[in-house]
């Protein structure tokens, strides 16, 4: 996966450009070191700066965005004022209760994050995924209706964090894991009433036959 300076660097080289002719066709005076700063990951462009970069490199802020110089973001960012990213809606449910089957995946609508929020968390927009949740197993933690922020780069367990994963029979599941004393995996639901929500610890087998799609970083509902 490049890094945001790798690809800056990359589209760079493609269009025959120097750093130097890059700030000047940015309107940056004298700002060779600005734009090795941002290709060696030492600072990291404003979203006004990757648009002035967008422009220059004759490419879209997606393009900059995006996992590799071949592929566009699933995030679309708002034109304005307001350093918004739109993170794609996806009709897939993920379920907290016993499983929700998904025979297919389509984009709807989005809902709108700041960039700088994104940032800040650590979250790239191009692995963020927006699903919606039925059942109420991780009550009170994710409630029936909630909306959920994936990070599919987030793919391998870790001690109580809450996932989406998909079992061998397509069923989709959002639950807490937690590491055992016999160091194995527990699929956990937040709900207190375990004798409909217990418990799974997984084996190996198990484990090899679930897919973890991403960590949930994000919730939201109603108060």
């Amino acid at each position: 996966m490049k890094t945001l300076g790798e690809r800056i660097r990359a589209i760079r080289i493609r269009n025959n450009m120097t750093q130097t002719q890059l700030a000047e066709a940015c309107g940056w005076d004298s700002a060779q070191a600005r734009i090795g700063n941002y290709e060696k990951g030492r600072r990291e462009p404003s979203l006004n700066d990757l648009r002035s970069l967008a422009a220059a490199l004759n490419t879209t802020i997606e393009e900059l965005l995006a996992d590799d110089l071949g592929s566009y973001s699933q995030a679309r960012l708002l034109q304005g004022d307001n350093e918004f990213i739109v993170i794609n809606q996806y009709s897939a449910a993920g379920s907290a209760g016993n499983g929700h089957m998904n025979d297919h995946v389509e984009v709807n609508a989005g809902l709108a994050f700041k960039l700088a929020y994104l940032r800040k968390r650590g979250l790239s927009p191009h692995c963020l995924h927006v699903i919606y949740v039925y059942e109420s197993s991780m009550e009170t933690t994710i409630s029936d209706g909630d909306v959920v922020l994936m990070d599919e780069s987030q793919a391998e367990p870790m001690n109580n964090k809450i996932f989406v994963i998909r079992q061998d029979d397509g069923e989709l599941l959002i639950k807490r894991f937690i590491k055992s004393l016999t160091g194995r995996w527990i699929i956990r639901s937040d709900n207190e009433d375990k004798r409909r929500f217990p418990d799974f610890e997984l084996t190996q087998d198990d484990m090899a036959q679930l897919t973890i799609l991403g960590r949930v970083v994000w919730r939201g509902g109603d108060l």
